[in-house]
């Protein structure tokens, strides 16, 4: 296997494993991505990626959890 051939695998492999994630919960993804082996297995902007996910997804939790309140102050 030449060397451009184990980089696209990876690639791949990498590309598929970051889909998976990005269909989990933001707890769940959180956690996985405080591992300490997470730096060791995706490329930078893999990483990068998956940190906009997750602030989108808890800035989003965040923004319904204040609606509720503001909700619930006016019963």
């Amino acid at each position: 296997m030449t060397t451009n051939q184990a980089i696209l695998q990876r690639d791949g492999t990498e590309a598929s494993f970051v889909a998976e994630l990005k269909a989990k919960s933001a707890p769940e993804l959180r956690c996985f991505m405080s591992g300490p082996w997470t730096a060791s297995i995706f490329s930078p902007e893999a990483i990068e990626e998956l940190y906009q996910i997750l602030q989108q997804e808890e800035a989003s939790s965040l923004d319904g959890t204040a609606d509720d309140f503001v909700e619930m102050a006016r019963d």
